[in-house]
Formats: structure tokens, sequence, C-alpha cells
């Protein structure tokens, strides 16, 4: 009896050691941005991309998070050869990921695995790569009113190889409004054929909520 109650009690401070530390971050942006296709005869770009950015993060503990974030942008400004064309292009990005971090005086250094779903349609015709992703990156965890972030991923979708580069900045009205905004960019090529080459990045500003 004893024993059970030693392991309930240890529960008990579990539970309320993870609600106690547990953090939600949600952000919602509008983007703006840019897509290229780089082929044997074919230059492509769209350069009127519009749509949103949505994020969430849900930090566990003290150092294990997750995160999530979906980017929706379309545009018809396609531009392909010296040409101009008005051809609907849709881009989706979906990321999940779990991730491990560790804090140095008001800098954390973090790293994330992450599955990344991406989805290109062109007039209505997708095309589909998914796969995984490591992240590495940097944040300001100081309590002013000012706080930044950037990191770095390594890519692997189906037959494409490469990377993406995110930073921000943002202003924290009160402890649980804060404006921001920031870049994101992705590079990636064909892991057989280096002429293919597939780019897209993104401005974005909007807002974040910390519960």
């Amino acid at each position: 009896m004893k024993r059970s109650l030693e392991w309930i009690g240890a529960g008990l401070l579990l539970g309320a050691s993870l609600q106690t530390q547990a953090a939600v971050d949600v952000r919602a942006a509008i983007a703006s941005g840019y897509g290229e296709i780089e082929a044997p005869g074919l230059d492509a770009k769209v350069e009127d991309f519009v749509g949103g950015d949505f994020r969430a993060r849900f930090q566990a503990n003290e150092h294990v998070f997750l995160r999530g974030q979906y980017l929706t942008m379309s545009g018809n400004d396609f531009r392909a050869n010296g040409q101009d064309y008005d051809i609907d292009t849709d881009l989706d990005v979906l990321r999940l990921g779990v991730g491990y971090g560790s804090n140095w005086n008001s800098i954390r250094l973090y790293a994330a695995a992450e599955y990344v779903d991406l989805e290109l349609g062109i007039e209505g015709e997708d095309d589909n790569a998914d796969g995984l992703g490591a992240t590495v990156g940097i944040s300001d965890q100081g309590n002013g009113s000012w706080f930044w972030n950037a990191e770095l991923s390594a890519l692997i979708l189906d037959d494409l190889r490469g990377a993406s580069l995110d930073a921000s900045v943002g202003y924290r009205f009160t402890p649980t409004v804060a404006g921001l905004i920031g870049v994101q960019s992705y590079s990636l090529e064909d892991k057989d054929d280096s002429d293919y080459e597939f780019g897209f990045g993104q401005v974005y500003a909007g807002f974040q909520l910390s519960f």
C-alpha cells in the first residue's frame, strides 16, 4: 500500500511539474512570396504568391517540444522562358516535428526532427513530395519586449534534397500577445538531376499568442 501511494504521489508531482512547465505558442501570419522552377528548357517563376502561414508549438517540459506549421500560398502571375502567362499556381507545405532544446542564459539552442509534406499545384495538376527534415535553431529567451529566432533545416523529400532557412523578429505587447515579421526560403534539387531545381520563399507578418 505504501509503495502504491508513493507511485501515486510521484505521478501527481510529475503531472503538476509538466502542467507548470507546459506552454503553447500559436502564430498566424499573412505571407507574400515567390516560386521558381529551373529545368532543361524551362525557367519559370511565380512572383505573386500570397497566402497564410500558421504555426503552433507545445513546450511539454523544459527541454521537449512539439511543433507544426502549415503554409499555403497561391498566385497566377506565371512567367516561363520570358513569357507571361495567367496560370493558377498553388503551394502548400505541412511540417510536424518533435524537438529538444536547452537554455544558455537568455539564448536557447534546439534541434528538431520533422515530417515535411510539400504540394505544388499548377492548373489543378498536383505534384507532391514528402519526407523528413532535420532542424537546428537558436532563439532569444529573454524577458524583454523584443525576441528573435533563426533556424536551418536539411530536407529529404522523395527525390528532392535541399534546405530551408527561417528567421523572425517579434515584439511583445503583453506577455500573451506579440507581433512578428520574418522570412523563410526553400532551395531544393533533384538528387539524380542537379539541372532540376525548385525553390520558393516568403515574407510573413502576423501575431503570436502565448499561453
